[in-house]
């Protein structure tokens, strides 16, 4: 009987067993992506047997090792530090209709961020796309009324986040240096890209006002 026990696991169980964020865990189970049972408390619980077996599962696995459990662990910072800390002053200046697109633009940028995680080191086309997120992301600054230091200071806000969840991982994934080194690399070059564009939309608009 101690031993059927044991290949039940709950929320936390799964996730170490998978090493992933319990957050995952329960995205995969809602989504169908894992099989789950739900107790007749409400509580959902995962038999182990079916998880290793599970029909692609190894391969989804690793391929959420590196972009996808960053990009899960990233969420749930960058949502911890904006519930746990005072509001930041340029977040205040965006009205509901700025921050839904706001969040749109977010989401591109963090889709853009993983695709490049995984495309070969070479590869520029995404910094085209995420050069033109970044356009956006500045014309909805500038009609908040935010200058470019503030619009700045908001995608530092989230560059920080990202890259914090990015030096964790080798806790997280057991992700080699290399690895942790690209990951970091990757994140940096669409920052970068995204953060210059953004500079050089308020310079032009300055030049066209003087």
């Amino acid at each position: 009987m101690s031993t059927l026990k044991s290949e039940w696991l709950s929320l936390a169980g799964a996730a170490e067993l998978l090493g992933v964020h319990p957050t995952t865990i329960r995205r995969w189970a809602d989504s169908g992506k894992l099989p789950v049972h739900v107790t007749p408390g409400g509580h959902r619980r995962f038999l182990r047997k079916e998880l290793v077996a599970q029909t692609g599962l190894d391969n989804a696995v690793d391929n959420f090792t590196t972009e996808r459990v960053w990009n899960d662990y990233a969420l749930v910072e960058t949502r911890e530090r904006l519930i746990n800390r005072p509001e930041p002053s340029w977040l205040a200046a965006f009205s509901p209709d700025h921050r839904e697109e706001k969040r749109e633009l977010g989401r591109r940028l963090m889709s853009i961020i993983m695709q490049h995680i995984s495309a070969p080191d070479e590869a520029q086309s995404l910094l085209v796309e995420a050069r033109s997120i970044a356009v956006r992301y500045a014309q909805n600054s500038e009609q908040a009324g935010l200058t470019a230091a503030e619009g700045l200071e908001a995608t530092a806000f989230f560059r920080d986040a990202m890259t914090e969840v990015a030096l964790q991982m080798p806790q997280v994934a057991q992700l080699e240096t290399d690895a942790q080194l690209r990951l970091l690399r990757k994140i940096n070059q669409v920052f970068n890209v995204f953060q210059v564009a953004l500079v050089d939309y308020y310079d032009r608009c300055n030049g066209k006002n003087t």
